[in-house]
């Protein structure tokens, strides 16, 4: 990013409600002046009723390229656009939206690819494994495309959802079972018996008096856990399983796994490049200060021990 702001200045914008707390820009504008970008993410808080309106007359600044999409407007974008990628489509949601040369607008969804970037890199296997997801909200839906994506030999062979919601992991499973290879059902409980690899995509942890989301004493001994929150990791989940001795990771990782499929798709592609290479300074971003020993020296699976 340029110290100043001119008119030559690309402006892409983060729509949420809230977004007081959102980490993107932070970690944007970085990447921006790292890399000499003349470019700028600013937050915009914007109602659940504005939304539609706000995304169109936002495009008609010529200089606004593209948006990443925050929390609640994920969904409602898909119906906004003029193209939309397969797991965009699939997942029913859309996180980031680009400005075409021809002037249309384009969206995907890279919440499942971040997630495949984490777990790649900490060594936590996946693939051919069994995955138990709990939650089956926007982003348990994004986490459940990509990893059945890759069939059933580079994704996960079979898929479980859970959500104390009547019905909502019924029509998520439902529909990733019917695009993909993987087998992908919805489960009527959250025991983690049997599951090779189990992911948090529900709010329980923001609160530190929160009920845990699953018992970690019955998890497999060699299974292994993510949570995907971003605030107040780690959380007493990960600490819980990491107490046991099992491989536990946090969700700033998945977040960000992301930043390179957000530059590449908005055509900044040596910067792209770049961080798919080294992106410690994202990382000295938004770890807490109890996480900063995993930057340089990340908590990598490890099969147990035969005896």
């Amino acid at each position: 990013m340029s110290p100043f702001i001119t008119g030559s200045t690309q402006v892409y914008l983060i729509p949420g409600d809230p977004v007081r707390n959102v980490r993107l820009p932070r970690m944007f504008n970085a990447a921006f002046a790292r890399h000499g970008i003349d470019a700028v993410l600013v937050p915009m808080q914007v109602p659940v009723r504005d939304f539609a309106v706000f995304m169109k007359s936002a495009f008609l600044a010529r200089n606004v390229r593209g948006m990443v999409i925050a929390p609640p407007h994920k969904p409602r974008v898909v119906d906004l656009l003029d193209g939309c990628g397969l797991f965009g489509r699939v997942a029913g949601s859309v996180n980031v939206v680009r400005r075409t040369e021809g002037d249309q607008l384009e969206g995907d969804l890279f919440d499942g690819e971040g997630l495949i970037g984490a777990l790649d890199r900490c060594n936590v296997p996946f693939r051919g494994k069994r995955v138990l997801i709990l939650g089956a909200g926007v982003s348990a839906a994004a986490i459940g495309v990509a990893l059945a994506e890759g069939g059933t030999v580079n994704g996960a062979e079979h898929i479980a959802f859970f959500d104390t919601a009547s019905g909502k992991a019924a029509g998520v499973a439902a529909k990733l079972d019917a695009f993909f290879d993987a087998t992908v059902v919805a489960v009527d409980s959250n025991a983690p018996e049997g599951y090779d690899l189990v992911i948090n995509a529900t709010p329980l942890g923001l609160a530190e008096d929160d009920a845990l989301p699953l018992d970690v004493a019955r998890m497999e001994p060699h299974a292994a856990l993510f949570d995907i929150l971003l605030r107040n990791q780690p959380t007493p989940l990960v600490r819980a399983a990491r107490a046991r001795g099992l491989n536990a990771q946090a969700g700033f990782e998945m977040l960000v796994q992301q930043m390179p499929h957000y530059f590449r798709y908005f055509g900044h592609l040596d910067a792209a490049d770049a961080m798919q290479a080294d992106a410690d300074f994202l990382r000295e971003l938004i770890y807490p200060p109890a996480m900063h020993a995993e930057i340089a020296t990340p908590l990598r699976y490890q099969s147990p021990s035969v005896a």
